[in-house]
């Protein structure tokens, strides 16, 4: 049996490689005698020594288990003939897993990927990154899971300040379900506890932007100060957010019906960022955006001059979108 666990949500293709791990030990081999691992921590793949262990018979059990890392993702056309004659030959004792951490899409072009496919027993679970609704659904069945409650408005301010990092998320969720103590989490609870990531916290401070709520903007922006970041990278990272919303204000102005699969191609950015965008862009026009983007590189140039300093900057663009 050859299976592929792969994708760049590493936090649940690890979980679902620790599922078949315990589900494999429970069922055939309590001792850990025929569980493998290649290549050894901070070691090199050894294909000789890994083809040899998945072909190998198991010890005193009916089945044997081989983990073999980032395989697929790194092996060359050239190289990928010999992986592909042994995966092919994958003897009935052995279940070989795969796993790998590149995005499904463009694993899914590898050669030795392709040539998987024909294997006679061969399972697939990917694992992309999750956005939007995906996001929200895993997040609140997460909360369920860990025996906890999740307001619906507590549930939106925990994805937007944390985001698709679903590392940070869960532990984010085990100290709100601690802290709830039975009850619901709230929006209150969320925004005491949860630090969200300089990222998530930009679209946070655009949504207030677009959608003209200035106190929350006003807020977010010194919380981020508060927190240590710097008035330059925060007019670097609202410059990056207005021209990606002026790139989606553009396409939407083209067609409305734009997708955010099209944004995200277009502009080369992820889906999520491209999805906020779209989002955000609806509350701005085009001269509008295009006017804040002029502004950022005039005062770019200017503060290289020494004539203003990043902070009002920072303070000077953030009130001309709220105003506009």
């Amino acid at each position: 049996m050859l299976i592929l666990v792969y994708g760049d949500d590493t936090f649940r293709a690890q979980e679902k490689v620790a599922e078949l791990k315990a589900a494999f030990v429970k069922k055939f081999d309590p001792t850990g005698m025929n569980v493998s691992v290649f290549p050894a921590t901070g070691g090199k793949l050894d294909p000789g020594e890994a083809l040899q262990a998945i072909c190998s018979l198991p010890f005193l059990t009916p089945r044997r288990m081989v983990f073999v890392r980032e395989l697929v993702g790194s092996t060359k056309k050239e190289a990928a003939k010999v992986w592909e004659e042994g995966l092919m030959r994958v003897p009935e004792t052995t279940i070989c897993v795969l796993w790998e951490s590149e995005e499904p899409k463009a694993l899914e072009k590898k050669p030795l990927f392709k040539s998987l496919k024909d294997a006679a027993d061969v399972h697939y679970y990917p694992f992309p990154v999750l956005e939007g609704a995906e996001l929200t659904k895993w997040t609140a069945a997460r909360v369920k899971e860990r025996g906890g409650q999740i307001d619906r408005d507590a549930l939106g301010e925990l994805v937007s300040r944390v985001g698709s990092d679903l590392w940070q998320m869960s532990g984010e969720i085990e100290k709100l379900v601690a802290t709830a103590d039975g009850k619901a989490i709230t929006r209150a609870m969320v925004e005491d506890l949860v630090r969200a990531s300089f990222e998530g916290e930009i679209f946070a401070l655009m949504d207030a932007v677009s959608q003209k709520r200035p106190q929350e903007a006003i807020k977010r922006l010194q919380q981020e100060r508060w927190a240590g970041s710097e008035d330059h990278y925060l007019l670097s990272m609202l410059a990056r957010q207005v021209r990606i919303l002026l790139g989606a204000r553009a396409m939407l102005d083209e067609n409305p019906g734009t997708s955010k699969d099209i944004v995200a191609q277009e502009m080369g950015v992820h889906p999520f960022v491209a999805q906020k965008a779209l989002a955000q862009a609806r509350g701005f026009t085009f001269p509008q955006l295009r006017e804040a983007h002029e502004l950022l590189f005039q005062y770019d140039a200017t503060m290289k001059s020494g004539g203003i300093d990043a902070d009002l900057a920072v303070d000077l663009v953030t009130a001309k979108l709220l105003t506009d």
